[in-house]
């Protein structure tokens, strides 16, 4: 059976981002070490994002903010019921999440709205 880890970073009242969207509060100064991101990061090989959180990742990197390029090392999936008339070349959109059942996902993780939906 596959298995979907849920790893989200929230702010102490629950939440992922401000009401605005603004994910800003993640990029507040850094402890020492990586919170085991390394590892697991290493430890899968699907990432599943909601359009929100592309598009965001989208615009990171047009910012030329470091590290916000889709993995071309993972299989990055987009649900949405709206996809982009272009994708970036290292994603899929997928539009019926009974597709993803069919064969999509080994060991991943994905952000809250897709956790919520379920």
């Amino acid at each position: 059976m596959r298995k979907i880890i849920v790893y989200i970073a929230t702010s102490a009242d629950g939440y992922i981002a401000r009401p605005d969207g603004n994910v800003d509060w993640l990029n507040s100064p850094r402890f020492a070490g990586d919170y085991g991101m390394r590892a697991f990061y290493r430890s899968i090989d699907t990432i599943l994002w909601g359009r929100k959180t592309y598009d965001v990742a989208l615009e990171f990197q047009k910012q030329g903010i470091k590290g916000a390029a889709f993995d071309s090392r993972v299989k990055n999936y987009i649900f949405s019921h709206h996809p982009a008339s272009s994708a970036a070349p290292t994603v899929v959109f997928v539009t019926d999440a009974r597709d993803a059942r069919e064969g999509y996902l080994d060991d991943g993780w994905g952000g809250a709205h897709r956790i919520l939906s379920r």
